[in-house]
């Protein structure tokens, strides 16, 4: 049986388990002292911040480290043919996501804030840079290709979606909150768990091509509804219900189409 997923021959079946693992110590270690400060309402030292932003380059280095010691580095971290538009859809999908919700909280009679939340301060754009380039190239440059393989593409994006959350551990630490809520942080983890489906969908029509996977990540900071008052607890179930359907019709779309790949068309006299 044939499939489309460009999965490297070099990595072995336990070596995604491995990096999961690698990318999750790495970026915990770099956030270890902002979070236990933090989780004592104490002011961290002067070295932990920055440390904090080398934690977003984990899930980046442990693919280098898994994918290099495999020989697979090529097939990781070379993959960037795809045609533009679809770099530019990618950008656009979270948008087209957040955009249905806050119009339909409108209607209801609901007042959002703010209708985006770009950018707008330095270490939000070092954030879209840091983040897109740090992570992309581990979640679905060498994880959810070798995943999505052995467990299906909806399964795989589950799979990488739910360690993409819990790899946000350490961030969730505030200085006005300390430790993360229990339930908002597996809230927070189901999300991007479902999340993930959308953005296996974007990767694979982009041509499995790492310039739409760092442009669908990006396009998430370019409008972070995580910067949203906490308050809007209506909008926030409503975008998780536009997020919930459309994941639905990608994982549709994604089994469709191994299903037509995987099954060759036989023509008839």
């Amino acid at each position: 049986m044939s499939d489309s997923t460009p999965l490297s021959a070099e990595l072995k079946p336990g070596d995604v388990y491995w990096y999961f693992a690698l990318a999750c110590g790495i970026t915990w270690s770099l956030d270890l002292p902002v979070a236990l400060a933090w989780g004592r309402h104490l002011e961290p030292p002067s070295y932990a911040l920055p440390l904090t932003g080398l934690g977003a380059l984990g899930p980046t280095l442990a693919a280098l480290l898994v994918a290099g010691r495999r020989h697979a580095l090529r097939s990781v971290f070379g993959r960037w043919r795809t045609q533009p538009a679809w770099i530019l859809i990618a950008l656009l999908i979270p948008l087209a996501l957040h955009l249905p919700a806050t119009m339909t909280e409108v209607a209801l009679g609901g007042q959002p804030a703010h209708w985006f939340y770009p950018p707008v301060k330095p270490e939000h754009f070092a954030a879209l840079v840091m983040f897109s380039f740090g992570e992309e190239f581990g979640w679905r440059g060498l994880a959810y290709p070798q995943l999505a393989q052995r467990h299906g593409p909806v399964l795989g994006a589950l799979m990488v979606g739910t360690v993409w959350g819990v790899w946000h551990f350490g961030m969730k630490f505030t200085p006005e909150h300390g430790a993360p809520d229990p339930l908002e942080f597996v809230e927070f983890v189901a999300e991007l768990a479902v999340y993930s489906i959308v953005a296996a969908w974007v990767f694979e029509r982009g041509n499995f091509s790492m310039a739409v996977a760092v442009a669908f990540h990006a396009g998430g900071h370019l409008d972070n509804i995580y910067r949203a008052p906490e308050t809007e607890v209506r909008l926030r179930a409503l975008r998780f219900a536009v997020l919930a359907v459309a994941a639905v019709l990608a994982g549709r779309s994604l089994t469709g189409r191994r299903e037509r790949v995987a099954t060759p068309t036989t023509a008839t006299g």
